[in-house]
Formats: structure tokens, C-alpha cells, sequence
């Protein structure tokens, strides 16, 4: 039996096509695809909209791009703007830009440089940001790097391993604060409750901060930490109850 091969998809100006299977989707105009696609490259360098799912090795979107269904890739970078209505699933994501994802995300690995803004969960082995998030759920990871450059927001953060950090390179904060006026220039982390192992925070309030050595440094505002072996506090961090438990 032949193999059948699939074929390309490219949409250089304003144009609509149907869902399927193809080999490659480039979009450098306006493009409209309605049903599920699945492909090996998905890359987005117009204004593109997905009425249904989408599944790619790499889906790369340079313009602005709307799936209202799913996202899976292995692969999945922002340099623009996205948003997804469904779960996403992927190995590598990587936001550069702005994206708005209206369920969950589960990955491997998640960069964000721009701002990123989920509505419900987020489940990563490694979560950096550089940037801003809001994370209308549960943030779940392995191991949490943030430099505040923008506010910080997660309902709750379970992990390993979390080290919270002011940015301190002014001039990429006027950078990201001029393409995203929505950053605030009094950069912190806000959630209700932080627990891990490894804690070190910075610009950090939180109603509980539980884990196994903790450290709370300047510009924090914490309720009760409550911690299992090490603890230890700055002299510029608000801290109203410890409790070794």
C-alpha cells in the first residue's frame, strides 16, 4: 500500500481553508481554519484562527493566532499573541509575548519572557519566569524560578523547589513595561499559599508559606511560614506568625 503524502498548507494573503491532516501550515496574511488540524509545523507569522483543535510537532506563532479547541505540541512557542480556549499539552512551552490560555497547561518545560495568563491549572517539571503570569489555579511544578519584571499571580504554588527574585536589570524592565503596559512597575509575587522543600523568596506576599528549609527575604509580607528543619528571615521581610512544624 502507497503512502499517502500530505500535503502543505500556506496562506499568504487573506484566505480560509478546512481542517485535516497536513504536512505544514504557514500563515502570513489572515487565515481562517475551521475543524481540528494535525500537522508536523504550525507557524503563524499573520493573524490566524482555528475553529477546532490543533496538534503539531512545533507550533511557533510570530503574529496573533485563536485556537478555540485544544493545543498539542511538542514543541510550542509565542513571540506574539496567543489564545487557547481548550487544555494545552506540551513538552517545551516558551512565551515570549502574550498568551491566554482558558483552561489548563501541563509541560515539560515552561519559559515565560512576556506574560502569560492561564485561567485554571498549570502542571510543569520547570516553571522560569522572567516576565509576568496570572494563574487563575493551582501552579504544580518541579522546580520555580521567577524574576519579578511584572506582577505575579497564582491562586496556589506546590513544588520542589521555588526561588523568587526582584528583576534587577532596569533597562529590560522598561523593555517588557513598554511593549506590555499592563506590567506594574511594583513587581511582586501574590498567592495564597506557597509549599515546597527549597524555599527562597523576595517581593513575595502570601497568606502561608509551608516547607522544609525557608527563607524569606526583603520586601515580603507573609501571614505564617511554617517550617521542618531551616528557617531564616531578612530584616526587610514582614512575617506575623512562624511555626517550626
Amino acid at each position: 500500500m502507497e503512502t499517502q503524502t500530505k500535503k502543505d498548507l500556506k496562506i499568504n494573503g487573506d484566505g480560509s481553508a478546512s481542517g485535516g491532516v497536513y504536512e505544514g501550515i504557514k500563515i502570513n496574511g489572515s487565515g481562517r481554519i475551521t475543524g481540528d488540524v494535525d500537522c508536523e509545523y504550525f507557524k503563524c507569522n499573520g493573524d490566524a484562527k482555528v475553529i477546532g483543535s490543533l496538534t503539531a510537532q512545533s507550533a511557533k506563532i510570530n503574529g496573533s493566532a485563536s485556537i478555540t479547541g485544544s493545543l498539542k505540541a511538542d514543541e510550542f512557542k509565542v513571540m506574539g499573541f496567543t489564545k487557547v480556549s481548550e487544555n494545552v499539552e506540551s513538552k517545551d512551552t516558551k512565551v515570549s509575548g502574550q498568551a491566554e490560555l482558558e483552561k489548563n497547561i501541563s509541560s515539560d518545560s515552561i519559559t515565560v519572557n512576556g506574560e502569560l495568563k492561564i485561567k485554571n491549572d498549570c502542571n510543569a517539571e520547570v516553571f522560569t519566569v522572567n516576565g509576568a503570569f496570572t494563574i487563575g489555579g493551582m501552579l504544580n511544578a518541579g522546580e520555580v524560578e521567577i524574576k519579578l519584571y511584572g506582577p505575579c499571580r497564582a491562586k496556589e504554588i506546590g513544588c520542589e523547589k521555588i526561588e523568587v527574585r526582584k528583576g534587577n536589570a532596569f533597562k529590560i524592565h522598561n523593555i517588557i513595561t513598554s511593549i506590555f503596559p499592563s506590567f506594574d512597575s511594583k513587581t511582586s509575587l501574590i498567592t495564597d499559599s506557597i509549599e515546597g522543600d527549597e524555599i527562597y523568596l523576595e517581593n513575595t506576599r502570601a497568606k502561608i508559606v509551608r516547607g522544609n528549609n525557608v527563607e524569606i527575604g526583603p520586601g515580603c509580607d507573609i501571614e505564617l511560614v511554617e517550617y521542618k528543619t531551616t528557617y531564616k528571615k531578612s530584616d526587610g521581610a514582614a512575617v506575623k506568625e512562624e511555626k517550626k512544624v
